[in-house]
This record gives structure tokens, C-alpha cells and sequence, in this order.
């Protein structure tokens, strides 16, 4: 499995656990209190409640009908024996404070709808009839009794307020317990279903973000992988984009510079490689040009010597002949020697050179170019030889002369600057450049744009960068010449790791001495010229 799946599913799971077990925590307790809420237990208390309620009510209406008939009984008894029902008010008026309480209110009605107050009480006038709500109970009790004569009694009781709000909220709750309990499922399902709801959320949070969390680590992964497959391919400029300050990015950059470092080496090798090839092949070349030379020069000149005489044209002809044949074989000569001279390998004297002054010292003999320095003053001493150095510095001047020929303002461009690990030499002429397509080939012998020229500056110059441990490029200049870009470490030369291979001049970029330190001047760069 991918590193993002596994990761994500890693997240997930991370996150998953915890919210699915709050899940079914939370709708176990949901349960547990639903359960105990509308436990069989409080429905029994609060009906009981209501019964008890209920029979007060029952019991306070009996005693107020009671006291209705008592009193009724009294209002008889009165009128039988005095004949008047004058006497029966009186009556009313003797009993009513003994049966009645003090805020019951009792009234005699007469035949003809008159009333007579017995006793006012605190109970207000009934009011019309309304409905009455089922779960209210009444505020007003009433009685009423019958007397003779199409007359009545009636008693009427105000229940108690705090008895009336007890009444009603145990009534209230009991309906709506009930309530709850034929619609637990529901009620349930409501208060679990949002939580449901806000996990399954989360979960979908959790897997975007895991999908992005993972992105952000395998992206950069991929792209390290990538990119080590192209350097397994041999694509020594690979560069993996960076991936921000942590330590994955950390990482891309260490394997950017290990890329870089392993590319630069591979081409130094490279490099080494081809010029040991090239030399070896100068080598072969000269010693197989050289033999033939002599032999030649000597049998023109026997020639030349035994002719007897006699014809002065003959003669004429024969000096003519030997001159040309012994100054062409001098010629071949010079040749020879020049391909013994890039045969050799580099041999180098290090010492501290102050690079800045030598770029000085080179610009100051251009006389016949406007030469443009700039020098770092932090540059600092490098471990280099001199006059190596310097012999490709003039080769380089030379060329950029040769290709400024014939300008009104030729132009010459020299800088050097300092790196934390290396120091870099630029210089530039205002010529025709070098086309693209010939840049990677420049630097190889027998590959020059001068009629007559054998291409050796150019390959001898970046022998001497190479066997400093440095490299040489070339690119277009800002005036839209050729320029010529050298890097050298501080360091010094390079390590005898990088040397030729063997079989043709181990010793390119050993740090030794001897006579043909020097070899190689000026005038053999410029035999060379870019295209």
C-alpha cells in the first residue's frame, strides 16, 4: 500500500476510534437517562400525587355540600316552629358561622330569583360559565340545597391558590411524562441524531485533513523519488523543489546538493576522461609525425648536396625545392611540439594567490580593448599556481581580441567574486558569441574557428581549470559575445581521486613540479577561437 494511504487510513483510524466509541457512549447514556426519566416509578408518584390532589378536592366539595345541607335542615326547623319564614333567615344567620368557614359565602335565593347574602365570604360573584380547561382544576367550589317554597342554598368555597398550582404542575407533568414516554424513540433519536451527525462530520473533517497531511508528506516524497530515479537514469541536473523549512525540506535540500556535487564530479570526471583521451592521442599523433621528419629533411638536403651542377635552372629549381621541403618540416615540427606540449599533463605549483590582483594585472595589458574589471574585495587568497592561472587568463584575452577584430569599441569584461567555497572568474568580450549548439564542444582539441589554428588553447585552458579542481563554462555575455565562466575552490586542486585514468598521463591534476610546468604560452591559446 502507498505511503499516502497508509498514512490517511493511519489518521483516520486515529480519529475514528475516539469519536465512534463518544458515539456509543453517548447514546448508551442517552438511553440510561431516557430510561430512568420515564422510570414506571415516577409515573406512579406523580399519579398518586394527582389522586390525592383529586380526592382533596372531592373531600373539600362533600364538606361544602354537607354544610349546604346542615344548614338547609336548620332554615326548616326554624320556619316549622316559629310559622315565619323570617325565623328561618334567623336561623341561617345562628348557623352559618359554625358551619361555614370564613371565607365561604352563602346565599338564599328566593322563588322569584331575589337573594338574600347569609354571608358575604370572600368569594367573588361566579362568573359566567366557560369552559374549563381539562388538566385545570376548579377555582370555586359551589353547593346548593332546596328549601320549601321553590327556595335554595348556595354555598360556594374558594380552593386554595397554592393547592390549585400544585394540583395543575402535577397534572401538567403527569401528561407530559406520558407524553414522553409514547414518544421516547423519537425524543431519543433527536438528541443522538445531531451528535451522529457532528461525528460523522468530524470523521469527514479528519479524512480531509489526513488526505492533506498525507499530500504534504508524500508529495515531497514523490518528488525525492522522482528524482532519484533520474539521477539513476544519469541526469545529473535534477533538482527537487523545495518543500519548506522542516525536515522533509531539509531533505530535498541535501539531496539538491548532493545531486549538485555528484553532478559536478561526474563531469570533472568526464572531463578528465576525455582530455587524457585527447592527449593520449596528441601523444600518439606527435610521435608518429615526428619520426618521418627527420629522415625526410635529410635526404633533400643529400639530394640537394650531390647534385653534380651544370644546369642553373635545374639548380634554381633544386634550392627552391630543398628550402621549401626543410621549411615545411620545420613547420611540421612546431606542430609536433605543440601536440607534445598538450600531451603532457599539467603539472601544477600551488601557492596563496590573490586572485584579485592577478584579474588586475591581466586587465592592465589589454591595451587595445576597453576593458570593464570588477574585482570583490573579499575575495581573499586562493591556493592555485600563478602562472597557470594567469596563461589562461591571457588565452582567454586573447581570443575575446581575436573576436573583437575590426570593431570600432571592443569591449572586454573581467570580474571575480567570492563564493563561501569557491571563487569565480567571468570575463566576456563584445564579439559574435558562440551559437548554442557549439558551446558543449568548444573545449575540445582540434575544434577551432582560426584558419591554421590546431584548437589546442581552448582544451589547454580548461586542463589547467581542471587540474585546479575548478570548472570552465561558456555562455552568452550581456553584450552578446561569448563569456567564459571559471570556478575554483579554495581549497586548491583537486583531489588525486579526479586525476586521468590510467593509460593516458595519470598525473592531469597532480600537484607536482618540474621543466615543463610552464609549458604551453599564451601564443598556443590563441591558435584557438570560439565559433
Amino acid at each position: 500500500m502507498r505511503l499516502r494511504w497508509r498514512l490517511t487510513l493511519l489518521v483516520l483510524f486515529a480519529t475514528g476510534v475516539p469519536v465512534l466509541t463518544g458515539l456509543l457512549v453517548h447514546r448508551q447514556l442517552l438511553q440510561e437517562v431516557f430510561d430512568r426519566a420515564y422510570s414506571d416509578q415516577l409515573d406512579q408518584a406523580l399519579e398518586a400525587g394527582v389522586r390525592q390532589a383529586r380526592q382533596g378536592y372531592v373531600t373539600a366539595r362533600e364538606d361544602l355540600q354537607s354544610s349546604a345541607v346542615m344548614l338547609a335542615e336548620a332554615w326548616q326547623a326554624a320556619v316549622r316552629s316559629g310559622g315565619d319564614p323570617a325565623a328561618g333567615r334567623a336561623a341561617l344567620d345562628d348557623a352559618a358561622p359554625a358551619l361555614l368557614a370564613p371565607g365561604d359565602r352563602c346565599v338564599l335565593v328566593a322563588e322569584d330569583g331575589g337573594t338574600t347574602v347569609i354571608q358575604a365570604g370572600t368569594v367573588s360573584p361566579r362568573p359566567p360559565a366557560q369552559a374549563r380547561p381539562a388538566d385545570v382544576p376548579p377555582s370555586v367550589l359551589t353547593a346548593m340545597a332546596s328549601l320549601p317554597g321553590g327556595r335554595r342554598l348556595e354555598l360556594t368555597r374558594e380552593m386554595a391558590a397554592d393547592w390549585r398550582a400544585d394540583a395543575t404542575q402535577l397534572v401538567q407533568t403527569l401528561q407530559v411524562v406520558r407524553g414522553l414516554r409514547l414518544e421516547d424513540a423519537r425524543f431519543a433519536r433527536h438528541f443522538w441524531l445531531p451528535f451522529l451527525v457532528l461525528s460523522l462530520a468530524a470523521l469527514a473533517l479528519s479524512v480531509v485533513l489526513a488526505l492533506q497531511l498525507s499530500r504534504g508528506i508524500t508529495g515531497p516524497v514523490r518528488r525525492l523519488l522522482h528524482g532519484t530515479e533520474q539521477v539513476a537514469a544519469g541526469q545529473w541536473s535534477v533538482q527537487v523543489p523545495p518543500a519548506g523549512r522542516d525536515e522533509i525540506g531539509r531533505l530535498t535540500e541535501g539531496f539538491n546538493a548532493m545531486v549538485r556535487t555528484i553532478g559536478a564530479q561526474n563531469r570533472r570526471l568526464v572531463d578528465l576522461e576525455k582530455l587524457a583521451g585527447w592527449r593520449e592521442m596528441a601523444r600518439a599523433l606527435a610521435h608518429e609525425v615526428k619520426n618521418p621528419l627527420t629522415p625526410i629533411q635529410l635526404t633533400v638536403e643529400e639530394i640537394r648536396a650531390r647534385y653534380p651542377g651544370g644546369d642553373p635552372q635545374y639548380e634554381e629549381l633544386l634550392d627552391d625545392c630543398t628550402r621549401i621541403v626543410v621549411e615545411e618540416v620545420e613547420s611540421l615540427r612546431a606542430v609536433v611540439q605543440r601536440f607534445r606540449e598538450f600531451s603532457r599533463p599539467v603539472e601544477l605549483e600551488p601557492v596563496p594567490v590573490d586572485l584579485g590582483a592577478l584579474v588586475r594585472d591581466v586587465a592592465a595589458l589589454q591595451r587595445d580593448l576597453q576593458v570593464d574589471v570588477q574585482v570583490d574585495d573579499r575575495l581573499g587568497p586562493v591556493a592555485a599556481d600563478p602562472d597557470r592561472l594567469r596563461q589562461v587568463l591571457m588565452n582567454l584575452a586573447g581570443n575575446a581580441r581575436e573576436a573583437t577584430a575590426g570593431q570600432d569599441t571592443p569591449r572586454l569584461g573581467l570580474t571575480a567574486r567570492g563564493e563561501p567555497d569557491a571563487v569565480v572568474i567571468t570575463l566576456e568580450d563584445s564579439g559574435p558569441g558562440i551559437p548554442a549548439d557549439e558551446r558543449e564542444r568548444v573545449f575540445e582539441p582540434y575544434r577551432t574557428g582560426r584558419a591554421g589554428g590546431l584548437g589546442l588553447g581552448l582544451a589547454l585552458v580548461k586542463g589547467i581549470v581542471l587540474a585546479h579542481g575548478g570548472s570552465i563554462a561558456v555562455d552568452a555575455g550581456r553584450w552578446g559575445g561569448a563569456r567564459f565562466t571559471i570556478r575554483l575552490p579554495r581549497s586548491g586542486n583537486a583531489p588525486p581521486a579526479a586525476s586521468a585514468p590510467s593509460g593516458a598521463d595519470p598525473t592531469i591534476s597532480a600537484p607536482a613540479t618540474g621543466p615543463d610546468a610552464s609549458a604551453g604560452s599564451a601564443k598556443t591559446g590563441e591558435e584557438d577561437r570560439h565559433a
